[in-house]
């Protein structure tokens, strides 16, 4: 069993107005996703990798974080590549 994770950048923005979800940016897969709060985020984001990697429908990952502006937040997402070992 190995130990390797794979990880992706993402852009994750708060919302302006509480009723709004917070948006979770992947520039690799140019792909967008809601959550309802900010750890919400990191959850949909990880379950998001899992999906394409279960799919085996990876790109190859940046390893550069996206630029972020006031009210966002930018991060590397990681998941266990043991999921399909």
């Amino acid at each position: 069993m190995s130990d390797a994770a794979i990880s992706f950048p993402v852009k994750i923005t708060k919302p302006k107005d509480e009723d709004e979800p917070y948006v979770v940016y992947f520039p690799d897969f140019d792909e967008y996703l809601y959550a309802e709060s900010f750890s919400n985020s990191f959850v949909q984001a990880q379950e998001f990798l899992k999906e394409h990697l279960l799919d085996n429908d990876l790109p190859e990952p940046s390893e550069v974080l996206p630029f972020a502006k006031e009210g966002q937040f930018t991060s590397f997402v990681t998941v266990p590549q043991v999921l399909v070992d």
